[in-house]
């Protein structure tokens, strides 16, 4: 623990001598606690000390609810707990092999289940698109926007917009994209295309997120 916050709590119990003390059922955060109480427990948003720091939600003088765990060897876990527990969805930090990485798990019974992997990308925005076809091919660190309109594309440099997180713009025609990508990768496309009559231009916007790296081919299709 915290020399400064062993010296809070110490303080805090001095200022209040008449209060009844409040009590953390779970062994390995017993030390302190500071936080709402009821009937001589945990109860409500408080933080406790022990084995490890939590800061959360408490019920009946346990973790239970949405919660924080710092422990000492630097692993952060951010999530749901039952009786003190981790049970539910739950976001692990911890240093790995000199950086700091996050994965995702379901827990029951404090104990990983599996692994909740994320989708390779998602679509942020999309107006106009009938079909989208999102797929990698290859390794390399590219990302192309692939128009494809019925009655043809409709685009100047004042219609035409394409934006990149990362990488530099390059322009095959009609490919547009992005080379030497850096993942996670936002990107956007807007243009205006032509109607099946050629009748009525209409805007084409699409939004979207990558993270897994690779050559990725987006195909737009209105």
């Amino acid at each position: 623990m915290k020399p400064i916050l062993l010296m809070i709590a110490i303080l805090l119990g001095l200022s209040a001598p008449a209060q009844q003390p409040c009590k953390v059922l779970l062994p390995d955060l017993d030390s302190v606690y500071i936080g709402k109480c009821k009937n001589g427990l945990a109860n409500g948003k408080g933080e406790a000390w022990g084995r490890y720091h939590y800061t959360g939600k408490f019920v009946d003088g346990y973790p239970h609810g949405s919660g924080k765990a710092e422990y000492r060897d630097g692993t952060v876990y951010i999530g749901l707990w039952e009786k003190g527990q981790r049970q539910g969805k739950g976001v692990v930090r911890k240093m790995e092999n000199g950086r700091m990485g996050e994965k995702t798990y379901l827990w029951e019974a404090d104990t990983i289940q599996q692994e909740v992997v994320p989708p390779p990308y998602k679509v942020i925005t999309q107006r106009n698109v009938s079909r989208l076809r999102v797929y990698r091919q290859g390794e390399e660190n590219y990302v192309w926007f692939y128009p494809n309109s019925t009655g043809g594309v409709a685009s100047d440099e004042l219609d035409f917009q394409l934006t990149g997180s990362s990488g530099s713009e390059i322009n095959y025609n009609p490919k547009f994209g992005y080379q030497d990508v850096k993942f996670p990768f936002k990107g956007s496309i807007r243009y205006k295309a032509w109607n099946k009559m050629r009748t009525t231009q209409f805007e084409i916007l699409l939004e979207i997120e990558i993270s897994e790296p690779g050559n990725w081919i987006v195909e737009i299709q209105n």
